[in-house]
């Protein structure tokens, strides 16, 4: 264990050098010019210290969250209204409104009774699990507008099945069922616009530049396109892990349903409560931020009482917090003038693009970002940027934006995002496996981006 210890500390040491020497060496060496302003150069050095912070995790990445936005402040790169703007907007309570409903929803077993029944429904074989989980995904990414809570009940279920059939690490129906639930979880997030955490933080973006999405409009633009995602991720699913194992997981599906008894009083309170946040998202002029949050305090009330108020507890409020972090980086770089900058320097290399080419960049700078930074930092820290060169052009900054979103949710690698991590973690696949997946999923998404979800926005008229 010493040695462990002792062989870590030469590691760390190059870590913190790197973290650190990186952004002073920037800040020293980058010339002061009319466009590059000391203070930009500032904010340039102390985002490049919290993205490698981020990356070689030399500090918890909710500290340095915190210590990004007391930088910005302390180093009098941005004014605390500019840096704290993030919590006056509805992104951050929508989100925090979605991570209490989905430990109420947790808690209640209203999720699990709601996998299982479409598992159950579809057969409870190998094909009708899959199929079975991403059904209940869809309806789930409806109630529970927090893409945490989904993926961890999801991955949750999903090796709990494979638990119960006995299915070894490797095998490839474990492999099979494990990313199904995770693609149950993040499959169908494109369908509602409060799926996506990713969408919302584009939306506050968008709202500040003068451009507003609605929920109605997300849903006009992207149902259908995001409908067939779903059904071809989930071949996808079936062609690159074909079942390899015969078993038959009815009698564990009906254990589970069991143990979870009738439906109980909360549970009906629950679906109640939803059912009256949607019906005003869709006819009300109301942000679904403030719907959210409002359901979600509803779930507390006396003569309610779904939960008991020790739940809140359970609640990941320091996610919070690093959302409105990340969030600062992009409010600040316009603020500094980094996002007009860079939209200058690109400009001549797109000069002529139409949209088709701006949503490719877009994409492609997503998904090399995404490779550095978590999808939420990227997504908070340059969707300024996208929009800004976008408009530059005059073209489409809402169908850039969605395209640089669908870049920075490639993944390949299990540390580009904590929840790509946590299915990581039951250990039922290795790196190569990883990669294989991500790679492959990539190329599905590449095609399906150019074919499938840019016409449609085009015949729609999304983001025009």
């Amino acid at each position: 264990m010493g040695e462990k210890s002792l062989s870590a500390k030469p590691v760390l040491a190059i870590k913190w050098v790197v973290s650190i020497g990186c952004p002073v060496l920037l800040f020293l060496l980058m010339p002061t010019t009319q466009q590059i302003t000391v203070q930009m150069k500032a904010f340039m050095a102390v985002t490049l210290w919290a993205i490698l912070a981020w990356a070689l995790d030399v500090i918890q990445v909710y500290i340095t969250g915190i210590l990004l936005n007391l930088f910005y402040i302390l180093f009098g790169i941005a004014t605390p209204d500019v840096v704290f703007s993030p919590w006056l907007g509805s992104t951050i309570w929508l989100i925090l409104g979605g991570l209490i409903i989905a430990v109420v929803f947790d808690e209640s077993g209203l999720m699990k009774r709601m996998a299982y029944f479409c598992i159950q429904k579809t057969g409870g074989s190998y094909r009708g699990i899959i199929i079975g989980l991403m059904a209940s995904g869809i309806l789930a990414a409806l109630l529970v507008p927090n893409i945490t809570g989904r993926v961890t009940i999801y991955c949750a279920i999903a090796y709990g099945i494979c638990r119960a059939m006995n299915l070894k690490p490797g095998s490839k129906s474990g492999m099979g069922i494990m990313f199904a639930g995770f693609n149950a979880a993040i499959g169908p997030r494109w369908m509602w616009m409060s799926g996506d955490d990713n969408i919302m933080i584009v939306a506050q973006h968008l709202k500040n530049a003068g451009i507003e999405v609605t929920w109605m409009q997300h849903l006009i633009g992207n149902f259908i396109p995001a409908a067939l995602w779903v059904v071809a991720s989930t071949i996808f699913l079936f062609l690159l892990f074909p079942q390899d194992v015969t078993f038959e997981s009815k009698d564990h599906l009906e254990k589970e349903l069991q143990k979870l008894g009738k439906m109980k009083q909360k549970e009906k309170k629950m679906l109640i409560i939803i059912a009256a946040v949607l019906v005003a998202m869709v006819f009300s002029k109301i942000d679904a931020g403030w719907l959210f949050m409002l359901g979600a305090a509803a779930c507390f009330l006396p003569g309610i009482n779904i939960s008991p108020i020790e739940d809140l507890q359970k609640t990941n409020f320091p996610i919070i917090i690093f959302t409105a972090a990340c969030m600062a980086i992009g409010s600040v770089s316009d603020a500094v003038g980094f996002s007009s900058y860079i939209g200058e320097v690109t400009l001549p290399l797109l000069g002529g693009a139409n949209n088709f080419v701006m949503i490719l960049v877009a994409f492609g700078f997503g998904v090399v970002f995404n490779l550095f930074m978590t999808p939420m930092a990227a997504t908070a820290a340059l969707v300024p940027t996208i929009i800004s060169i976008a408009q530059d052009l005059g073209l489409s900054a809402v169908k850039a934006t969605y395209g640089f979103v669908w870049g920075v949710q490639q993944l390949f690698f299990p540390y580009e995002w904590v929840l790509f991590l946590i299915l990581f973690s039951y250990g039922m696949f290795d790196n190569k496996q990883t990669i294989k997946w991500g790679f492959l999923r990539f190329l599905l998404a590449t095609v399906f981006l150019c074919a499938i979800y840019i016409p449609f926005w085009t015949l729609v008229g999304f983001g025009s």
